[in-house]
This record gives structure tokens, C-alpha cells and sequence, in this order.
């Protein structure tokens, strides 16, 4: 593992010549004739134009109509007329999304070019990227049921799936990909196996548990942290023809009256993958809780609840193969609480930007759509991450609803947007910045409680963590 990568400061003077450097106008319009958006030199519908109208043009009424799209254009350009049925042409067209669909990966690439901050921690000090993966859904009209097909039963016929991937130690986006609603995240789970270096670290939710996944990044050097999937099968041994254990007669064998377990294991018939397992003896409180939840959750669905599975419950178990040389036993169900991070920001799409928020019946316009506010999102999460690391000795911390509101208010994002001109815009959020921040949290953040060596077990003392009630 590489143990000697720098926290990378970045001064006012670089971050805003950054931010202005970040798609210029004739840049727009480069990539608007490219994608093929733009195909007529005398096109009234500039490729800038569109592109500022189907990003921050559609954030303060996410369900606008047509006609106001077409106000919109006439208001930042009187000379620029086009029908609303002219704009639905170009809307619901395949170059519409090839254009925010080029918008976005330009996007990644300026706001991934500088790394922002790295958590000060000993125990992630080793690993090049920190690599949080997650999905979220936003449902559509069922006409799209077609295209984007949902899951069904109580889920809708019709949903878009957002595949995140975030790279929590230098706050940057590694990928975003668009998917249908029905597709697993376990069916989904290699895509990263392409993209994985050494060094790297990936913590995933049990929906992606893939044991080729871990197979293949045990190859390149690479390290991953999961929750342990009920049905997983695991070996003391790595002949193939050792028999699966039963985890709970093996914590009452080897593991009778211990919090804190860790135990070397193999996983998989086929792969027999070295790992480290980790249980946990949760509070009472805690498991009492999750047992209740279980047991509501296969209720609502006509099943019933095992009791393996409730004695299950009463732990919480890990997988990995980072060694206890560079985490402790104590360490791993906190690092894992960073996977809470991509949760909050989904709940930051949703209810400040609204992204599940779209109206239209036809593929392009949806597609167009997310594109779109998902550009906005990155650049507004990339400014907050400058933000972050020039406020990191203040008494308080920022407010992302304060910030957001903040940038939305007075059209500040939306003029930034349409002069091509970001680096003011923070100059100016950091001149008013006691407007953004708010009281910093009696319990510690999950960042503090790695920083500080806190136990997993020891940090419920700061509330339960999410991931595993």
C-alpha cells in the first residue's frame, strides 16, 4: 500500500481560475455541432443556449412546460425565437442527449482534474482512492416502462436507476452511469472491475456483494470492505472440498461472551477468497430493532421470517481483506459508516435539486433531463468541496441546504451558468459565508469518529450507525 500521499491544498486564486476554466462558451457550442446537437450554422437554438436552459433553466420548476422553457430562451435572448413545438423536436432528439450526455463526462473530467481534500486518518491513510458505490431510483411515467422498465409489485412499472460511484477521500465523482430500475446492483457489480487500480479501496452496500468482484480486486491489488451477505457461504479452509460453517454455532464455539470478533475465513465454493471476518455483538436495543424490521418487512411481503436469520441480526458481520495490520478490529464496522455519505447524498438530489422530479413521456427528453441536473449537482457539489477546505478551521460547519439555497437565490447559479464565469460566484459565497454555515453537530461526524481511532462499537455512543439498523 502506498502511505505517503499529501493533503493537496488548493489557494483562492487557483480554485476560481479552476472553476473559470470549465466549460467556456465556444467550448459549449464545440460540443454541441460534435454530438451532433447542432447540425445548421444557421440553427437559431445555440448549443449554450440549450444547454444552460436544460441544466440550471429547469431547476427552480422542475416540471416546466414547453412554453416556459421557450419564455426562458426569449428572456436571456429576445433576438432567439423558437416554438414550443420546435423545442420538443430538439428536446426529444438523440443528439439532445449525446450533447448532456458529453456535457456530463466533460464535467467529470474539470471537476476530478484537482483532488480537494483527504481525510487526516491514519487508518485510510494507505489506500489511493476510498471508493463509496451506490444506486439510487426515481420513478417515471409508466409509458417509459418500455425503456426504463421498474421493478414492479409495490415499485412502479417505470424507473431510472443512477449509478454513483465517489471517491470519498479527494471528493471527487469517479463514475455516473444510467440504468433501468429492474437491473440488480449485484448484476451491476463488475462494471467497477475495469476501472479498479491498486491500491484502491471500495466499500459497497450488500446489494452489490459480488464475490468475482472481490475475486478480481484481490488480483490487482486492490482492497474491499463489505457487509457479509446472509446467504454467503463461508469456510474455515480453502480445500474445495470443506463444507460451508454455520456462523452462529461458530460464535458459540470460538466467539462465546466476545464484542468483537475477527476471524480468518474463505469465501466462496469456487473462488476461495481470503478474508477477514468481522462480527460484531450488537447492543440489545439495536438488534431488537433490526429483528422488528425484518420481521415487518417479510410480513408486507408474504413471507415469513426464519429464526436463523433473527439470530443473524443480533450481529453485524464484515468481509474484508485489508489486514489487521492496518485496521483493527475495532475499526472496520467505523469505516464502514462512510458508505452513509452516498445515502445523504441522494437525499440531497432529491429534495434540493429535485432530480426525481421529471415530467415527459419520451426516452430523450429523460434522459436529457437528468443529464442536465446531474451537471448542475456535480458543480455545485464540486464549489461546496472548495468550500469545505477553506472553511475547515471555522467554529461551524456549512449548511449543503443553506449553501444550495443560497446559490439558487437571486438566479446566482443561473447567471454563473450563463456567462461561463464560477470562480466570482465563489468569491462572493465565500464572502458571505456566515450565511451558509450553521452550529456544527454535537455528535461527531463519521470522518471525525475515523480521524479519532473511535471503536465501532464505542461509536454508538454518537447514535446508531445507519447502515447497519
Amino acid at each position: 500500500m502506498n502511505s505517503n500521499l499529501p493533503y493537496i491544498e488548493v489557494n483562492q486564486e487557483q480554485i476560481t481560475q479552476e472553476l473559470d476554466m470549465w466549460f467556456k462558451k465556444e467550448e459549449c457550442e464545440a460540443l454541441a455541432r460534435q454530438t451532433g446537437f447542432i447540425q445548421r450554422s444557421s440553427s437559431k437554438l445555440t448549443g449554450s443556449s440549450f444547454f444552460n436552459l436544460l441544466t440550471v433553466g429547469t431547476l427552480s420548476e422542475p416540471t416546466i412546460s414547453y412554453e416556459g422553457l421557450c419564455d426562458q430562451l426569449e428572456e436571456a435572448n429576445p433576438a432567439m425565437t423558437i416554438t414550443p413545438q420546435g423545442l420538443c423536436h430538439r428536446i426529444n432528439s438523440n443528439g439532445s442527449v449525446e450533447f448532456l450526455k458529453a456535457g456530463l463526462e466533460r464535467t467529470l473530467t474539470e471537476i476530478t482534474s484537482q483532488p480537494k481534500s483527504v481525510i487526516h486518518s491514519d487508518w485510510l491513510a494507505s489506500f489511493q482512492r476510498v471508493l463509496l458505490q451506490d444506486s439510487t431510483q426515481i420513478q417515471v411515467h409508466e409509458k417509459l416502462a418500455s425503456q426504463f422498465r421498474g421493478s414492479g409489485g409495490n415499485a412502479s412499472a417505470a424507473s431510472v436507476k443512477i449509478d454513483y460511484c465517489y471517491d470519498v477521500k479527494s471528493e471527487t465523482i469517479e463514475n455516473i452511469t444510467l440504468r433501468q430500475g429492474v437491473d440488480s446492483d449485484q448484476g451491476f457489480a463488475n462494471d467497477l472491475a475495469g476501472r479498479i487500480q491498486k491500491d484502491d479501496l471500495v466499500i459497497r452496500d450488500l446489494g452489490y456483494f459480488c464475490l468475482d468482484f472481490f475475486a478480481k480486486e484481490v488480483s490487482v491489488g486492490a482492497w474491499f470492505l463489505s457487509r457479509l451477505a446472509y446467504q454467503a457461504n463461508v469456510y474455515t479452509g480453502s480445500d474445495k472440498n470443506d463444507l460451508p460453517i454455520s456462523l452462529i454455532s461458530y460464535i458459540n464455539r470460538f466467539g462465546k461472551n466476545k464484542k468483537n470478533m475477527d476471524f480468518p475465513v474463505f469465501l466462496g465454493k469456487k473462488q476461495r477468497i481470503p478474508v477477514r471476518l468481522i462480527i460484531y455483538r450488537l447492543p440489545k436495543s439495536t438488534y431488537r430493532k433490526r429483528q422488528k424490521s425484518a420481521i415487518k418487512t417479510a410480513k408486507r411481503k408474504g413471507r415469513k421470517t426464519s429464526l436463523a436469520y433473527l439470530k443473524f441480526l443480533k450481529y453485524t458481520f464484515y468481509v474484508t481483506n485489508v489486514p489487521a495490520t492496518e485496521w483493527p478490529t475495532k475499526a472496520v464496522g467505523t469505516i464502514y459508516r462512510l458508505r452513509w455519505q452516498v445515502e445523504l447524498t441522494f437525499k440531497n438530489w432529491k429534495s434540493l435539486f429535485q432530480i426525481d422530479v421529471l415530467k415527459g413521456t419520451r426516452v430523450q427528453r429523460i434522459q436529457s433531463l437528468i443529464y442536465g441536473r446531474l451537471i448542475v449537482i456535480l458543480v455545485v457539489q464540486h464549489m461546496l468541496a472548495m468550500m469545505l477546505q477553506s472553511t475547515i478551521n471555522e467554529p461551524r460547519e456549512i449548511s449543503h441546504y443553506k449553501a444550495i439555497q443560497w446559490l439558487k437565490r437571486g438566479n446566482r447559479l443561473a447567471n454563473a451558468f450563463n456567462i461561463a464565469h464560477f470562480g466570482a460566484l465563489f468569491l462572493h459565497m465565500l464572502s458571505k459565508l456566515k450565511r451558509i454555515l450553521k452550529q456544527k453537530r454535537t455528535l461527531r461526524t463519521t470522518r471525525e469518529l475515523i480521524e479519532q481511532k473511535v471503536g465501532y462499537l464505542e461509536s454508538f455512543a454518537d447514535g446508531p450507525p445507519y447502515a447497519s439498523s
